[in-house]
């Protein structure tokens, strides 16, 4: 599943599960890729699915808690993106 902008994901940052928002999805080398602004307000770059990795979006746990709604994210992203105070990851 591919995830766009807006959509509320779960995040495994070295074996800790947070919950962010996508900020931008693009393909490096045929892989999607995606930023991903946390609830603690810190951004993270060029994450994808691949649970080889210390950091990746957790396609199992997103799917089970955000995909049926049980957890959304508190980041108005909406409100920021009208405002365009989204934070810019990559030039």
């Amino acid at each position: 599943m591919a995830y766009k902008a807006g959509d509320t994901v779960i995040v495994t940052v070295e074996n800790i599960n947070h919950v962010g928002v996508v900020l931008d999805k693009y393909l490096i080398n045929k892989q999607t890729m995606y930023d991903v602004l946390l609830e603690n307000r810190s951004a993270l770059i060029m994450l994808n699915t691949s649970t080889a990795k210390h950091n990746f979006i957790n396609k199992t746990l997103t799917s089970k808690l955000c995909d049926t709604g049980m957890i959304e994210t508190t980041i108005p992203y909406k409100e920021l993106l009208e405002q365009d105070k989204l934070p810019i990851c990559r030039d």
